[in-house]
């Protein structure tokens, strides 16, 4: 008589292999939505690092020169054409960046080159112009959340072979009274009714286009609640990117048309709506107060309490959002 031993199972059956792979699949759709969320936090954080940064450097840069760093325009409003240069280049050497700011020419316009420029003098270190810095790419200025880059592109008011490198910080130029006639005028100025603010010497906010900054004094909304800079999508904007000017306003909501900008139904010169304070982040958009303190602001915001931040002297009464 022949003793058989025992033989264990060789293999799953099937039913057993997709029981398995339906559960692995099941955990895994319950974790990618909080990896995403951790990573968006993270990034998120990052980003409020980076404004908290600028705030320091703007304080510092205020200390020293006794008002905040003007935006586009040259010392004298009535040249022809204005040199164009944004607040955000004058904060170099508060940003760790002296090297790169003494390469600065500020009595020359900020697009100022050689004659027969060529992209190849970008890495010639023998090329020293005031065009190669504002074309260069500064990763402080870039919010992590945006999958859009850096990358220099065309904008408002320059020729098509001039590119400037992007910003996702525009400084706060005050309010507008936007297209449906929602908001306030751009300007305490009874006769001034339209425009966003940036022909006017000085709007309702602290940083404007023509060479007209405010002193910390002038605000009297108080500093914990007035805005200083916040968030935009420079590739989504003609009038925001790192050199020559980046301003914003709050005449529409936080990130208000996002998907149309992002689908390309909308388009970079449309400034009523480009001019608008948005970002990546899921539900609103970080914000640099005059105080140095960073807050996030939602989409959902009232529309009259978001705007009452905008103003520097409004005597406004609503809490920020």
């Amino acid at each position: 008589m022949s003793v058989h031993s025992p033989r264990g199972r060789a293999a799953f059956t099937l039913v057993e292999l997709l029981v398995v792979i339906a559960i692995i699949g099941v955990l895994v759709a319950l974790l990618l939505p909080a990896v995403q969320q951790a990573r968006e936090a993270a990034r998120r954080m990052q980003c409020t690092n980076q404004l908290k940064q600028l705030g320091l450097a703007m304080h510092n840069y205020h200390d020293v020169n006794k008002v905040l760093p003007p935006g586009y325009g040259g010392t004298d409003l009535r040249e022809n054409p204005r040199r164009e240069w944004s607040w955000a280049p004058r904060l170099l050497p508060y940003l760790e960046r002296s090297a790169t700011y003494n390469q600065i020419d500020f009595s020359k316009a900020s697009y100022d080159r050689p004659s027969g420029w060529n992209v190849d003098m970008m890495d010639d270190p023998n090329v020293i112009c005031n065009y190669k810095v504002i074309r260069s790419e500064y990763a402080e200025f870039h919010c992590p959340s945006n999958p859009e880059d850096l990358a220099p592109t065309q904008q408002y008011d320059f020729g098509s072979s001039w590119e400037i490198s992007q910003s996702d910080y525009a400084a706060n130029i005050g309010d507008h009274r936007n297209r449906t006639g929602i908001g306030h005028p751009a300007s305490s100025n009874p006769s001034v009714t339209t425009g966003a603010g940036n022909s006017i010497v000085q709007p309702r906010g602290v940083i404007g286009c023509l060479d007209w900054s405010a002193k910390f004094r002038d605000v009297t909304d108080g500093l914990t609640n007035t805005y200083l800079v916040g968030e935009c999508v420079g590739k989504w904007s003609t009038f925001q990117n790192w050199g020559a000017m980046s301003f914003a306003t709050t005449a529409w909501p936080i990130n208000y048309r996002n998907r149309e900008f992002q689908a390309g139904t909308l388009k970079a010169t449309d400034w009523d709506y480009a001019i608008t304070f948005r970002s990546f982040h899921p539900g609103g958009a970080e914000f640099l107060l005059c105080d140095g303190s960073v807050r996030f602001l939602p989409e959902t915001a009232d529309g009259a309490t978001y705007r009452a931040g905008a103003s520097r002297a409004g005597q406004e009464t609503y809490p920020l959002p």
